[in-house]
């Protein structure tokens, strides 16, 4: 019954849509129907743009030959299968259906990071859980990354399995080979996981551009990746062009340049033009020299707007003083404080509500 009673809806809303009120609709529709029909399911497929058809075609039977066009389209009509969802957004949609989204979301991987780029979300649809995933979490398990960061290492660097198991384990030999112990290669590759998917002539050409640009020992080397991995794993161009300012444009040596990296590697993943605003700030405002900053370069990086509110608190306070021989002196360790309440209680020596007054007076 409520077959016929479809059909009889189908019948009755085509030939409405083809036939009445509009010619000149009816007749555009009518020819996009026909050629849209008579198009094979391969083309289809490719214009549309998706792994699988979102309908099929069936075959007209031999008696439909006699039928007329406006007939032969409404049996097509009939036929076609319903969309179970015409777009999808995300992968979610195929967790239920693929075992190995299934066991990432099982495991703890976000998969939701993975919908912006459709070249991953093809990637992993395409995964078998025997002959991709598994072997990958035994090699994960062999080298000693513990089993509570495999979903972090997967969710930053899905492109991972992209790559042979021979290829990862080279990867880990090299650095075994450079002397980084079983314990920095953990702390590598759960600090930054798309160090996996570097080859082994990519790693050896930034580190050694490091060693050379900055005049690093072996040891030192090895303690500044450990620290920052994603000094290699980004380009080389950024550590490089934060090098050139702080050399060229805040007249820091040499000597101290390697001192900076030394103390906090993150500087040389960062922009130069916050590192620049900030250092302006702190030696023409603030009036700290080279050597203040370079005792704790953290405050290059500082969020500059909290710096400024702070300091103007500070002054309005009678607070403001970084001369370490002198009362009430404020380590820039207290100034790039994260918690406003921690920096309220233990440096402006008072309370959060005071502080956040000030800041609409700003």
């Amino acid at each position: 019954m409520f077959r016929s009673a479809f059909r009889h809806f189908s019948s009755e809303y085509f030939k409405k849509m083809v036939v009445h009120k509009n010619p000149d609709i009816s007749v555009q529709s009518k020819n996009f129907a026909k050629n849209f029909l008579k198009k094979k399911p391969e083309i289809i497929k490719k214009e549309i743009s998706v792994s699988e058809p979102l309908w099929k075609e069936p075959q007209l039977d031999d008696n439909d030959n006699d039928l007329t066009e406006e007939q032969q389209l409404e049996r097509q009509i009939q036929k076609l299968e319903p969309l179970s969802r015409p777009v999808v957004y995300n992968l979610s949609y195929y967790v239920n259906k693929n075992p190995v989204l299934r066991t990432f979301v099982q495991m703890g991987v976000f998969i939701r990071k993975w919908d912006k780029d459709p070249s991953v979300a093809k990637l992993v649809l395409s995964l078998d859980l025997d002959k991709n995933v598994k072997p990958f979490l035994v090699f994960l398990h062999d080298i000693g990354v513990p089993s509570e960061n495999h979903a972090f290492i997967i969710t930053k660097n899905p492109a991972v399995f992209q790559d042979s198991l021979q290829d990862l384990n080279n990867r880990i030999e090299y650095l075994k080979s450079k002397k980084f112990s079983k314990e920095d290669i953990v702390k590598i590759l759960c600090k930054a996981p798309k160090w996996l998917s570097l080859n082994v002539q990519e790693v050896d050409t930034r580190l050694g551009w490091f060693q050379k640009e900055f005049g690093l020992t072996g040891a030192e080397l090895r303690e500044v990746v450990t620290e920052r991995p994603k000094l290699v794993t980004l380009p080389t161009s950024i550590a490089h062009k934060v090098k050139f300012g702080i050399t060229d444009f805040l007249d820091y040596s040499p000597e101290s340049l390697k001192s900076l990296l030394l103390i906090y590697p993150k500087l040389f993943t960062k922009k130069f033009e916050q590192i620049e605003a900030n250092f302006i700030f702190l030696t023409q405002v603030a009036k700290l020299t080279h050597q203040d900053i370079q005792l704790f370069p953290s405050v290059l990086v500082y969020p500059l707007q909290t710096l400024k509110a702070r300091f103007a608190f500070l002054k309005f306070l009678d607070r403001i003083q970084f001369d370490p021989t002198k009362a009430n002196f404020v380590s820039l360790k207290a100034l790039c404080e994260s918690d406003d309440r921690i920096f309220c209680t233990r440096t402006a020596k008072t309370s959060y509500d005071e502080y956040k007054k000030f800041l609409k007076t700003l």
